[in-house]
């Protein structure tokens, strides 16, 4: 993106996806479908396997989280009877 001088919002009218999508691409929260990947290749004239490698995902469960240790505390709840 950076040699074509291409901003997120330039992908957007490329791939015809949501903002939300290709955020969450750049991101690595989620990964190229098929028709993605055709696209880029078009676009960048670039080998389809260019853009089908493996990579890893970031979870966005724990992204939100901004102290990991919260997710990990007990709650005691009294019961009266």
């Amino acid at each position: 993106m950076e040699e074509h001088k291409m901003k997120a919002k330039d992908l957007v009218e490329v791939l015809n996806l949501s903002k939300g999508t290709v955020s969450k691409i750049l991101n690595y929260q989620t990964g190229l479908s098929k028709e993605t990947i055709r696209k880029l290749s078009e676009r960048f004239k670039l080998n389809q396997e260019a853009f089908n490698r493996p990579y890893r995902l970031k979870d966005p469960i724990i992204r939100t989280y901004k102290n990991a240790a919260l997710m990990n505390t007990q709650k005691e709840i009294g019961v009266t009877l």
